[in-house]
């Protein structure tokens, strides 16, 4: 069953976010961990306390630069389990190295550790695929070696990510996901995240011949109006029930 998720707009009040999650059935929302902190402009620390009191479910969206996971790892970790979490997100990125081609297994070691120890307190890690402009964890090739090293981690499949459909069709026979972060992009940008059919992304052709099937989850990572947040639900929930009733009609 598809679980549909929103990024929290990190900028406004975290009880209006919920309220509109929960008027508009958002399942879960996602909120960011940055530097050992969780990235919540508007609530006060410990800010894991006001979110486990809100009572509204929420997956952590950890970005780790190549030398965090030893820094950070117990914060987060520490986290996880006071919000009683089983699953967590780490987007790789590598701005503190230059990257070459050891750095792919730099980044590889680093998930395995981290995932020994998310597996102790069991916590199940996705790790999100990056854009050309993040250089590392971006093609299949890297992304082989990250799941190679680690296969019980899963795929956390960031469509906006991808350069084209041949670049998504080799991410896939890599690893299907089990997460999605859904955003609009065009193709000659190197890194955008837009509200459904404000980009260049065929979410129909996406749905129908790359992700048939697909029955995980969907989070939205639209930080927009409310307008354009509810718009791209509507239109990648109309394509999947669209591609439910093509299948079953087969």
């Amino acid at each position: 069953m598809i679980e549909y998720g929103r990024s929290i707009r990190w900028f406004n009040n975290y009880k209006d976010e919920i309220d509109f999650s929960k008027s508009n059935k958002f399942d879960f929302m996602q909120i960011w961990f940055s530097k050992g902190e969780l990235v919540l402009d508007k609530v006060l620390f410990p800010k894991e306390e006001y979110v486990l009191n809100s009572k509204f479910p929420v997956i952590i969206h950890a970005v780790y630069d190549i030398d965090d996971y030893d820094k950070y790892n117990n914060e987060l970790i520490r986290i996880l389990k006071y919000l009683n979490h089983t699953e967590v997100i780490i987007h790789p990125v590598c701005k503190s190295l230059i990257i070459n081609s050891q750095t792919i297994n730099l980044l590889a070691d680093n998930i395995y550790k981290t995932n020994q120890l998310l597996k102790k307190n069991n916590i199940k890690l996705y790790i999100e695929n990056n854009s050309v402009m993040d250089k590392i964890n971006y093609t299949p090739s890297d992304l082989k070696v990250v799941f190679d090293k680690n296969p019980d981690v899963e795929l956390l499949l960031d469509i906006a990510h991808i350069d084209d459909y041949n670049h998504l069709e080799e991410i896939l026979k890599v690893k299907f996901p089990k997460c999605i972060h859904i955003a609009d992009k065009h193709f000659d940008v190197e890194h955008e995240h837009l509200p459904i059919g404000q980009g260049e992304l065929d979410f129909r052709l996406i749905f129908q011949n790359y992700l048939k099937d697909y029955d995980g989850k969907i989070i939205f990572e639209v930080v927009d109006t409310d307008e354009e947040i509810l718009e791209s639900k509507k239109i990648i929930q109309n394509i999947i029930e669209d591609s439910k009733k093509e299948n079953t009609t087969k």
